[in-house]
């Protein structure tokens, strides 16, 4: 059964340094598939939540609606994001004059800067632990690689030679951690940039659809206006 599976072979045949190193890297292996997993379909999940709440809000023509909207809507970032200006607005006065209307327009565009701020540190959170595993991953089985060399060649001079049957197994087992490093490290990397480059596309879409939230805003201010002039 070894025979068939010479991976497993050289790992029970490894020595307790190499164990370790194995054990810190499947640490990491574990850490970093589940958050590639769990973000991928809370991504998903969020990206078709924002697409429906969109096409709802590209119906909308004036600002009270979106309190309706958000009453039907699914949870999404575009959801929080129109709850956190709606609460900022709850606070305006019901006068409006020439005077306040940028200013009132100023404190939700701060409202929605630090909503989408937040939101970024959210679809942001545990993506440090893939940038940690994919650059620490490669070092750690480069150290398991020097420490087997290390042991070959001791084991070269306790035996006197350098024959193959001596030297081959140790380091077989040596270029076991490079092996697991790069396992580690190679989808980590994917990930972290796969998530990276998304976030940053959110992030400007949420930017987009802020913009659009706040001229909504300023379009009731300023009919409001023209109907107290008029």
């Amino acid at each position: 059964m070894n025979n068939s599976i010479p991976l497993v072979q050289m790992v029970m045949q490894s020595d307790i340094a190499t164990i370790v190193v194995l054990c810190i890297l499947a640490v990491m292996s574990l850490g970093s598939w589940g958050i590639i997993i769990v973000k991928y379909f809370v991504h998903r999940k969020n990206k078709s939540a924002n697409v429906v709440f969109f096409r709802k809000f590209s119906s909308v023509t004036q600002f009270v609606e979106l309190q309706g909207l958000c009453e039907t809507a699914d949870e999404s970032a575009l959801r929080s994001l129109t709850e956190e200006v709606l609460k900022e607005a709850s606070k305006f006065s019901n006068f409006v004059s020439y005077d306040s209307i940028q200013h009132r327009a100023s404190l939700l565009e701060d409202t929605i800067q630090r909503s989408i701020e937040g939101l970024r540190l959210a679809e942001d959170r545990y993506l440090s632990f893939l940038a940690t595993a994919s650059n620490l991953a490669p070092f750690f089985g480069l150290l398991g690689t020097v420490w087997g060399i290390m042991v070959a060649f001791f084991q070269i001079g306790q035996h006197g030679s350098a024959d193959l049957t001596v030297v081959a197994p140790g380091i077989a087992m040596a270029l076991i951690t490079t092996v697991g490093g790069l396992v580690v490290a190679i989808p980590a990397s994917a990930g972290y940039n796969y998530f990276t480059s998304n976030n940053s596309q959110n992030e400007i879409s949420y930017y987009n659809f802020g913009s659009q939230v706040l001229s909504l805003f300023k379009r009731g201010d300023l009919l409001a206006l023209e109907e107290v002039a008029g």
